[in-house]
Formats: C-alpha cells, structure tokens, sequence
C-alpha cells in the first residue's frame, strides 16, 4: 500500500489546495461504505421475521430499508460533487502549470520529447483526480472489508479465518498481477510517445519528408515502434487474462467450499437462516469490495505513470531566465552592435569572437552555410540566450540592461515559418495592437489589406476554418504586419522567404526597402534575391565573421558570398 500512498503524495505535491475538498471525498466515501453494510441486516430481519410468523415485524425492517438508502444515496451523492470540483480544479491548475512551465522554458524538448509533453498536457492531466479518487475508494474498501471481517469474527471464528483467508489469498494474487500489469502498461505509454513523436515530426516537415522521399524510411522506424508497443500491449492483454479469468476462478472454488460449511451449520441448528442470509450477503461484499480495491489499485498504478509524467516535467530545472534591466529609455534609434561575443552550446562553441556593427535605414543581410551561426545571433538578440563573452549593445547600453518593456516593444521580428493562431484575422493583430486603424494601417503596409479585403468576412475571417484561402506567402505577410504594429525599431527576420512562392518573395523585398526608411532591418536569408536588395552584408562560416561591408564591398572580396549568391539552388536546414 505504500506504493499506493507515494503515488497519492506525488499528487499532493503537484498541486494541493483543495485539502478540504478531499478530507470530505474521504468522509463522503467512509459513510457510502458503511452505509452498504446495511440494507443486509433489515434483509436478515425480514428473513428472521417470517421465520417467527411475525409479519408485523416486517415493516420495521422496511423503514429500515428506506433510511439505509437515503443515507447510502445521500452520501453517493456527496461523493460525486467532491469529485466534480476536484476533476475540474486538477484538470484546468495542472494543464495551466505545465503550459506555465514549458512556457517558460522551451529547451526542455532537448530532454524530453514534444509528443510526450503534448501528450501530459492534453491526456495524462485528465486522469489526476482519479488518483484521488482511487486512493480514497481502495481506503475505505480496506475500512468496509475490516468491518466485515469482524461481523464474521462476531459469528463464528472458524469461518472468519476462512474468509479472511480466501480474502487473503485473493488479495496477494491480484497485487502482484497489477505490478505486472502496470509494468506493461508503461511500456505502451512509452511507445505511443514516440509513436506521436514521430508522426508530430513528418507532420512538421510534410513537404520535406515528401520531396526528399523519406516516407519509406520514415515507415521503417515507425514499425519497429509499433512492433514495440505490440509486444508491451500484448504482455498487458495476457496479464489481464490472468486477472479476470483465472484468479477468479481459483477464488470461487473456496467460495463454493465457505457456503457448504455455512449450509452444515445452519442444518446442524448452530446457526439460524438469517444469519446465513446475512453472512452469504457480506461475502459476496467482500469479493465484490475487494474486486473493487484491487480495480482501484490496479488503476492507481496507471495513473501514477500519468503523475510521474506529469512531474518529471514539472520537475525539469528551468533555465535560469535572463533578467531584464531598469533602463526605460524608449527613444531608440536602433543601433545594433556585437563586439567579440562567444557563444557555445553543450561544449561546443556556435559563435567565435563575433564582432559587427549595424545602423538603422539599412538592410542588413546575415548569411552563410547552415551551421554557421546565423539564427543563433538573431536568437541573441531575442534575449533567448546568454552568450558566454563578449558585449551586445543597442544604441551602446547592453541588451540585458534595457526594461522588458523598452526592449519588447523596440525589437521584434519574424520567423521562417509564418506563425498564426487559429483566430479571425483581426485577433491576430489584436496580439500586438487592438487599434483597428492600426491594423489596417499595417496591412496596407505589407500589401496585404486587398486581399483581406476580398475576403467575404474580411478582417473577421478565422484563419483556421478558411486555411484554403491563404498561402504561407500571405501568413507570412500577415505576420510582417502584425510585428510592425509593436512600433519596434528594430526588425529581426529569419529566413521569411524560404517556404514562399517567388511573387511573395518579390514583394516582402520591396516592402522591406520602404521599412529601411524608418526601421534597422536584420536579415538571415539564403536567397540570392533577398541578398541583393541588402546594403550591407555580414559573412559567417564556421561561427566566425569572415567579410562584412558593404554588398558590393564584400561581393568582391569574399568569394563564399559570391558562391551563395550566384547559387541557383539552395537545400538549407532550418536547424542551426
């Protein structure tokens, strides 16, 4: 049972503000319990009454009845309102924990997978109040069973230690049967992890998996997955075989043995019908209520898989956030310097003595091969990293001494991949800006208003339900859009023409030289036509700075910007 109590405790240390509600789960639970124990004394009155010839006797035993199940429905119903509030409160506090957590810290899915963690988030959660639930069923199951036990030590000791014994017996077989059971059933939950996990990935990267013909492959590691978890379900199937087929049977056999000796003793005048009545109606309790507490047991394993998924990425030791600054100086003109910065993930060093200086009403391109340290140095700037040395300044104050306020709305940005909720189109920019005329504003900018526009709801238009009508080079635009409205002077694009067709692509870079007017423009592009419209060019290879200039100035002196730039086609990772 200890086992049982670690998993109930875990529980308690994920979340545990609800105490009281518990404590009367538990007291609701007890009294629904003892009150089952009832109705067989008015049945066994009833029997002794018709046995006496005393048929007025019976109504007493009727009442009895009545209240019995007053109090047994009365107290059902108070356990079933305990476990309404509990599964709302875990369900909703716990998901909104690991949201929080995982938030908050985005390199857990160094260490542990996103299909396990979609998974907690959206399943495991759901069954927290059960653990409760079965804790407190599996209790007063023990509580109903000594109670029993105890009826029959009242009675007749000899079927008491038989009872007590089969009971026993019962009890030892099921216990070890459920480790074997959980066992395998955490091995399922392990391989449908990574069953999702591989599926979330070719989901990501469809087009790539298509192009490259990776499916066949793909379908490899995923069968040898899916024979894994058909070997782990399969040993949880036989396991419940056992459970339900054979054990019980073993069990009935003394059952059959229980009632021939209570039948003797009934005919040998040492006991009365009624009694036999009332004791045959407390033995199938206890196999009833032992079958329960096993079941509930039996469930409390699996859950507690689901709990200890739970805590271990609860668990996970954040990343240390990097702290903001008390500098609210807003009026930035956006420059950006870095002077010597070193940056090295899990020992191994991604930027080297970086050293650049970028001036604002300027296109600033950042490129080289993949691996090079390109989108590191936008992450940078998104303050998502520390580097190791070296200085980033804006305007020659640190990055990190600026307000979160100042520095949110003064650097923002765009990303490969056109990110967009599920919401009309006006929520959307709301995001950032809930200003209507904004947003028009802003979508007029990018080129975009016309098209939403056409739209038959227009700026009401839900992205998610309508995702026919819009191509990732509209998203795309929709997203520039959306980053403008925070007013910020400084605009970080990571390869936003990648996935988008060469009519978009012509667009963002004739929007991008009328934001140069007003804005420092930061570029990571493997494009040559996105490269060309850049004024200055900043050259990586191998994590070091190796040309920067001007386009023409680096053009002629570094002959890897002329081999990505003459380049008719680029296969380029989106992983650095």
């Amino acid at each position: 049972m200890k086992r049982f109590f670690d998993i109930f405790k875990t529980l308690l240390k994920i979340e545990n503000k609800k105490i009281y509600i518990i404590i009367q789960m538990f007291i609701s639970s007890g009294l629904n319990n003892i009150s089952s124990l009832l109705p067989p004394v008015a049945t066994a009155g009833i029997i002794a009454m018709v046995t006496s010839n005393n048929f007025n006797g019976i109504w007493i035993y009727v009442l009895l009845y009545i209240i019995f199940y007053l109090i047994y429905f009365g107290t059902l119903h108070w356990n079933y309102y305990t476990y309404t509030v509990l599964a709302d409160y875990y369900h909703l506090e716990v998901q909104k924990k690991l949201f929080d957590h995982v938030a908050n810290n985005d390199v857990i899915f160094e260490k542990i997978s996103k299909g396990k963690i979609i998974e907690t988030c959206s399943d495991d959660v759901r069954y927290l109040v059960d653990v409760i639930d079965c804790v407190v069923k599996a209790s007063m199951s023990i509580l109903k069973l000594l109670i029993i036990f105890l009826v029959f030590m009242y009675y007749n000791i000899i079927v008491a230690t038989i009872v007590l014994v089969l009971d026993l017996l019962y009890l030892k077989l099921m216990n070890d049967n459920s480790k074997k059971v959980s066992k395998y059933y955490e091995g399922t939950r392990k391989y449908e992890d990574k069953i999702i996990d591989i599926l979330n990935q070719m989901l990501t990267n469809l087009k790539q998996v298509k192009t490259l013909n990776l499916m066949p492959k793909l379908n490899v590691n995923l069968n040898k997955t899916r024979k894994r978890w058909k070997e782990q379900y399969k040993g949880k199937r036989d396991n419940m075989t056992t459970r339900y087929c054979i054990i019980p049977f073993i069990v009935y056999i003394g059952k059959i043995l229980l009632y021939i000796l209570l039948s003797y003793l009934v005919i040998n005048k040492k006991m009365t019908l009624d009694k036999l009545v009332l004791l045959i109606s407390y033995f199938e309790m206890t196999i009833t209520c032992t079958d329960l507490m096993l079941d509930n047991l039996l469930n409390l394993s699996n859950y507690g898989v689901r709990v200890n998924r739970i805590k271990n990425i609860l668990d996970y030791t954040p990343q240390k956030e990097i702290d903001f600054g008390d500098v609210d100086n807003d009026y930035i003109n956006g420059v950006v310097e870095f002077k010597n910065v070193c940056y090295e993930l899990k020992n191994k060093k991604i930027l080297d003595k970086v050293s650049f200086k970028i001036y604002p009403n300027e296109i600033n391109a950042i490129i080289g091969h993949s691996g090079s340290g390109k989108t590191t140095i936008i992450n940078l700037l998104y303050r998502l990293y520390r580097f190791k040395s070296g200085e980033i300044l804006i305007d020659n104050e640190s990055i990190y001494n600026y307000s979160k306020e100042v520095y949110s709305s003064n650097v923002s940005g765009v990303f490969q991949k056109p990110f967009v909720f599920e919401m009309s189109i006006r929520d959307n920019l709301s995001l950032v800006d809930s200003n209507f005329e904004n947003q028009v504003e802003a979508c007029k900018r990018v080129g975009i208003h016309d098209f939403i526009m056409s739209l038959p709801k227009g700026y009401n238009t839900i992205i998610g339900e309508e995702a026919r009508l819009f191509s990732d080079g509209q998203k795309q635009l929709l997203v520039i859009a959306r980053s403008l409205l925070s007013k910020a002077e400084i605009l970080l694009l990571d390869e936003v023409t990648s996935n988008i067709d060469p009519t978009t692509t012509t667009l963002i870079s004739k929007l991008l030289l009328d934001l140069k007017t007003d804005h420092t423009i930061i570029l990571v592009t493997h494009k040559p036509e996105m490269m060309e419209i850049a004024d200055r060019i900043i050259v990586l290879n191998n994590g070091k700075v190796v040309s920067k200039g001007t386009n023409k100035e680096v053009y002629k002196k570094c002959s890897l910007y002329r081999e990505l730039k003459n380049r008719t086609f680029a296969s380029v990772s989106i992983m650095e």
